[in-house]
């Protein structure tokens, strides 16, 4: 049996229809991987439509754009609150994180440092110029920032701690008792935080402090010592006590410099 052979016309109806079906399932993955924000945005457009000078509702739907990566959505609503209220408080917070999640860090830093001068107690912000800092490679800096971030929380979270932590270790070896210091109040406040424990005795070998190192690797529960992570730890440990420290200290200095420029990359990526 001959099968009818397609005209031109037929060809170019196909196309049509290949191309529709594309963009609806582009847009179908877009729609549905955030639909509640998308409801909120739709809903923020229906009341703008009877208040188009409503720089509240201006800032949350930008932020809610922000939020979907809709970025030039989020910006062209952030433009529109300034004309309005060029002196708006929250204004520079907004404009910083879109510029933060653009990847603008040196903007994302300049508009945090200004919202920071007029509202000091937000921790939030803090935390945010903070990991805009470790972009920038200012992990110093970023480290001071987590300081204020944790001291002006309600409810400082383990994070707030690792990434104080992290950044003290990635600003070199002169910071690696701050670093300590912050492991030992984010222990006493969180009990057996695993991240925090880790870090802990990574800096500990790595500075020859091996009484310190081996008291802390006995606060871990005997079930997560074969975990691979820590089987390393427990080897290291086990270098000093039976090799040449000298070469034991460069290993475990090895490792703790690994972690400080992975966690680094993470941020720069």
């Amino acid at each position: 049996m001959k099968l009818p052979s397609c005209t031109e016309e037929d060809r170019l109806r196909f196309s049509l229809l290949a191309l529709f079906f594309a963009v609806a399932l582009a847009n179908a993955t877009v729609c549905w991987g955030h639909p509640d924000l998308i409801a909120q945005i739709e809903a923020l457009t229906a009341r703008l439509a009877a208040q188009p000078d409503n720089v509240e509702l201006l800032l949350k739907r930008g932020d809610l754009h922000r939020r979907h990566q809709d970025y030039a959505a989020a910006a062209r609503d952030f433009d529109q609150a300034a004309r309005i209220h060029p002196t708006h408080l929250m204004l520079d917070f907004y404009r910083g994180r879109l510029q933060q999640e653009t990847g603008n860090s040196g903007a994302a830093d300049r508009l945090f440092a200004g919202y920071l001068e007029r509202r000091p107690g937000h921790a939030k912000a803090w935390k945010l110029r903070g990991e805009v800092n470790l972009s920038r490679g200012v992990p110093e800096q970023a480290a001071g920032y987590f300081k204020k971030a944790i001291e002006l929380a309600t409810s400082p979270s383990p994070d707030l701690y690792r990434l104080r932590v992290m950044a003290l270790i990635a600003a070199g070896e002169p910071h690696w008792s701050k670093a300590m210091e912050s492991v030992e109040k984010g222990l006493n406040r969180f009990g057996l935080e695993m991240t925090l424990l880790g870090l802990g005795t990574d800096i500990s070998l790595a500075s020859g402090q091996t009484n310190r190192a081996n008291e802390l690797i006995g606060r871990l529960p005997g079930k997560l010592m074969k975990l691979p992570q820590w089987t390393a730890r427990n080897q290291l440990l086990t270098c000093f006590l039976k090799q040449s420290s000298f070469y034991c200290l460069q290993q475990a200095r090895t490792f703790l410099g690994k972690r400080a420029q992975s966690f680094l990359r993470d941020y720069s990526s």
